[in-house]
Protein backbone atom coordinates (compact mmCIF):
# COMPACT_ATOMS: atom_id res chain seq x y z
CA UNK A 1 0.00 0.00 0.00
CA UNK A 2 1.42 3.39 -1.02
CA UNK A 3 1.94 6.04 1.48
CA UNK A 4 -0.40 9.77 0.52
CA UNK A 5 -0.50 13.08 2.76
CA UNK A 6 -3.97 13.43 3.76
CA UNK A 7 -6.01 16.24 5.60
CA UNK A 8 -9.02 14.80 8.17
CA UNK A 9 -11.64 17.63 8.78
CA UNK A 10 -14.67 17.99 11.23
CA UNK A 11 -17.08 19.00 10.69
CA UNK A 12 -17.52 17.70 6.99
CA UNK A 13 -21.23 19.13 7.04
CA UNK A 14 -23.31 20.81 5.04
CA UNK A 15 -21.49 19.13 2.66
CA UNK A 16 -22.24 22.12 0.27
CA UNK A 17 -19.82 24.39 2.52
CA UNK A 18 -17.02 21.90 2.69
CA UNK A 19 -17.05 21.74 -1.15
CA UNK A 20 -17.01 25.26 -1.81
CA UNK A 21 -14.31 26.20 1.00
CA UNK A 22 -12.20 22.98 -0.88
CA UNK A 23 -12.90 24.70 -3.98
CA UNK A 24 -11.82 27.82 -2.77
CA UNK A 25 -8.75 26.13 -1.30
CA UNK A 26 -7.64 24.27 -3.75
CA UNK A 27 -9.04 26.33 -7.42
CA UNK A 28 -10.68 23.85 -8.53
CA UNK A 29 -14.29 22.31 -8.17
CA UNK A 30 -14.39 18.95 -6.56
CA UNK A 31 -16.83 16.49 -9.16
CA UNK A 32 -18.76 13.85 -7.71
CA UNK A 33 -17.24 9.89 -7.92
CA UNK A 34 -19.01 7.83 -5.75
CA UNK A 35 -16.67 5.25 -6.82
CA UNK A 36 -14.60 2.51 -4.00
CA UNK A 37 -15.20 4.53 -1.16
CA UNK A 38 -14.32 8.30 -2.79
CA UNK A 39 -17.26 10.95 -2.72
CA UNK A 40 -15.68 13.39 -4.93
CA UNK A 41 -12.47 14.15 -6.62
CA UNK A 42 -10.17 16.71 -8.89
CA UNK A 43 -7.18 17.09 -10.06
CA UNK A 44 -4.90 19.89 -8.98
CA UNK A 45 -1.48 20.50 -11.17
CA UNK A 46 0.33 17.19 -10.65
CA UNK A 47 -1.96 15.71 -8.14
CA UNK A 48 -4.75 14.22 -7.52
CA UNK A 49 -7.59 14.87 -4.36
CA UNK A 50 -10.08 12.19 -2.85
CA UNK A 51 -12.19 13.32 -0.60
CA UNK A 52 -14.33 10.99 1.33
CA UNK A 53 -17.04 12.00 3.76
CA UNK A 54 -17.00 9.00 5.62
CA UNK A 55 -13.97 6.50 6.66
CA UNK A 56 -13.33 3.64 9.06
CA UNK A 57 -10.15 5.01 10.47
CA UNK A 58 -9.57 4.82 14.35
CA UNK A 59 -7.32 6.26 16.46
CA UNK A 60 -3.83 5.59 15.85
CA UNK A 61 -0.36 7.43 17.12
CA UNK A 62 -2.41 9.16 19.54
CA UNK A 63 -4.97 10.90 16.95
CA UNK A 64 -8.39 10.21 16.81
CA UNK A 65 -8.99 9.98 13.64
CA UNK A 66 -12.94 8.89 14.35
CA UNK A 67 -13.67 12.44 15.42
CA UNK A 68 -13.25 13.73 11.95
CA UNK A 69 -15.90 13.02 9.61
CA UNK A 70 -14.01 13.43 6.20
CA UNK A 71 -10.43 13.16 5.07
CA UNK A 72 -9.09 14.48 1.82
CA UNK A 73 -6.20 12.38 -0.01
CA UNK A 74 -3.44 14.12 -1.47
CA UNK A 75 -2.02 11.86 -4.72
CA UNK A 76 1.24 13.03 -6.93
CA UNK A 77 0.45 11.34 -10.18
CA UNK A 78 4.35 10.51 -10.33
CA UNK A 79 5.20 9.42 -6.85
CA UNK A 80 6.63 13.06 -5.95
CA UNK A 81 6.36 13.06 -1.96
CA UNK A 82 7.98 16.10 -1.64
CA UNK A 83 5.42 17.88 -4.65
CA UNK A 84 2.64 15.93 -2.75
CA UNK A 85 3.46 17.14 0.51
CA UNK A 86 3.61 20.90 -0.49
CA UNK A 87 -0.01 20.64 -1.98
CA UNK A 88 -1.50 19.40 0.88
CA UNK A 89 0.28 21.94 3.24
CA UNK A 90 -1.20 24.67 0.95
CA UNK A 91 -4.65 23.40 1.13
CA UNK A 92 -4.28 22.27 4.45
CA UNK A 93 -3.21 25.88 5.91
CA UNK A 94 -5.92 27.90 3.64
CA UNK A 95 -8.61 25.33 5.24
CA UNK A 96 -7.09 26.31 8.83
CA UNK A 97 -7.23 29.89 7.35
CA UNK A 98 -11.10 29.82 7.70
CA UNK A 99 -10.89 29.30 11.94
CA UNK A 100 -14.32 26.78 11.07
CA UNK A 101 -12.68 23.36 10.85
CA UNK A 102 -10.74 21.09 13.16
CA UNK A 103 -8.01 19.50 10.87
CA UNK A 104 -5.26 16.93 11.28
CA UNK A 105 -2.62 16.55 7.99
CA UNK A 106 -0.77 13.35 8.18
CA UNK A 107 1.67 10.89 5.94
CA UNK A 108 0.76 7.88 5.82
CA UNK A 109 -1.11 8.00 9.11
CA UNK A 110 1.83 7.38 10.38
CA UNK A 111 3.00 11.22 10.96
CA UNK A 112 1.08 13.83 12.34
CA UNK A 113 2.38 16.94 10.49
CA UNK A 114 0.11 19.85 11.60
CA UNK A 115 -2.98 20.34 13.13
CA UNK A 116 -5.61 23.33 13.62
CA UNK A 117 -8.84 24.05 15.34
CA UNK A 118 -11.82 26.55 15.76
CA UNK A 119 -10.19 29.92 18.15
CA UNK A 120 -11.12 29.07 21.38
CA UNK A 121 -11.64 25.17 20.87
CA UNK A 122 -9.55 22.15 22.04
CA UNK A 123 -7.31 20.66 19.23
CA UNK A 124 -9.28 17.51 18.54
CA UNK A 125 -12.99 17.63 17.40
CA UNK A 126 -14.90 16.61 20.90
CA UNK A 127 -16.49 13.15 21.10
Amino acid sequence: MTAYHEIFMHPGHPEETLLADLAEACGVRLRLIGHEGVDYAANVGDAALELELDHDYEEDKGVPFERYRAVLTVRDFTGDKDRERLVAERLFHRLAALQRYWLVLVHDLQRVIDRSAPPGEELYPPV
